[in-house]
């Protein structure tokens, strides 16, 4: 399995959009790797592309470094609306080559599955994904999603990783789901640490912030609970079989914090 900084940023959310430059998004990047996060995920869907795109481009200032990359297939966007999923072996084989075009490598570390239902985990796909990484298309296998879907998941025998929800707010399914991985020998990478209720409302200070407050606005309100995100990711990577935190940010000040929680070796 390849090694992962135990932080690491994704290229997401409003880095698929207008409201950040793509010079702010490579700037953070930038920084993220000059002070040690070596570990950086992103998607098709984020943008429809345009992060992959912003994240290939940022990264190509450290060919030849070591570092890992991940990105997903299953699902992508197409305009402001348009989300499609597609885990046929065809689907996975035309997103993930796609996706390696923007991002400009021959091959990601992770390939990771958007929430796939038992009935699309078949052997023919298995069959594509066995070809995909002996043609160096991916390293390991990871899948995602929430609930049920990491069971599946467990199921398939078919993982390396999960990237999965991981806050103190889990009930007690989802942390016997992670502790059945852990016991497995399946990685944990944890996404959403600081919990699964939005962030407080605040007036938006910069155009970045109107993403954050459209999502809560179609999304309500809901949740469990939220702790601060440098205490979420320390809580995170003390969660049995975690090997790695994701977060993502916007701006410098927030990237710092959570830099300076200790959090990342």
């Amino acid at each position: 399995m390849v090694e992962l900084s135990s932080l690491g940023f994704g290229v997401s959310g409003a880095h698929g959009t207008r409201l950040v430059s793509r010079a702010r998004t490579q700037a953070l990047v930038a920084e993220a790797f000059d002070r040690g996060i070596r570990y950086f995920d992103t998607a098709p869907s984020y943008g429809a592309g345009e992060c992959e795109h912003r994240l290939g481009r940022a990264l190509r200032a450290f060919d030849g470094e070591t570092l890992a990359i991940s990105t997903k297939v299953g699902l992508s966007s197409h305009g402001l609306w348009g989300r499609r999923r597609d885990l046929s072996p065809e689907g996975v084989e035309d997103s993930l080559c796609a996706s390696l075009g923007r991002l400009g490598r021959e091959g990601v570390d992770l390939l990771i599955l958007h929430g796939a239902a038992p009935q699309e985990l078949h052997s023919d796909l298995l069959a594509r994904l066995q070809a995909l990484k002996r043609a160096g298309a991916y390293r390991w296998l990871g899948a995602t999603g929430r609930g049920e879907a990491l069971d599946w998941a467990l199921d398939a025998g078919w993982f390396d990783v999960l990237m999965a929800p991981v806050h103190p707010f889990l009930d007690a399914r989802e942390r016997a789901t992670l502790q059945r991985a852990s016991d497995l020998g399946v990685r944990i990478i944890a996404i959403e640490t600081a919990g699964d209720a939005p962030p407080a409302l605040r007036p938006p200070r910069t155009p970045a912030d109107l993403y954050p407050l459209a999502k809560r606005l179609r999304g309500g309100a809901s949740g469990r609970g939220r702790v601060s995100p440098p205490v979420g990711l320390q809580a995170a990577l003390a969660s049995p079989g975690v090997v790695s935190a994701l977060f993502t940010t916007t701006r410098r000040a927030h990237l710092l914090d959570n830099l300076s929680s200790g959090a990342l070796s």
